[in-house]
């Protein structure tokens, strides 16, 4: 796939958006982690569909792991500056 064209304004929004999906990713990573090793139901009470509450952190986490991935595919050399 062809790199689209890229400019300084533009290099802001890529930041931007990679430290979005990164974050959304995070706080997925954090949520399912918390109901998967909190055995004490109690203190997550007011989520009585757990099954749900898993389902929907993993969709948050896949669609802001394809957003990067596909983020990354697009700018893949200006992912890299901003990266490293």
């Amino acid at each position: 796939m062809k790199n689209l064209s890229f400019n300084n304004l533009g290099e802001n929004y890529l930041r931007a958006l990679t430290k979005k999906y990164e974050a959304q990713m995070e706080e997925a990573m954090a949520n399912l982690a918390l109901y998967f090793s909190n055995t004490n139901l109690a203190s997550i009470g007011e989520h009585s569909d757990l099954l749900e509450e898993h389902d929907k952190w993993l969709e948050v986490y896949a669609t802001a792991k394809d957003k990067l991935e596909c983020l990354l595919e697009l700018y893949p050399k200006k992912t890299d500056q901003i990266n490293g």
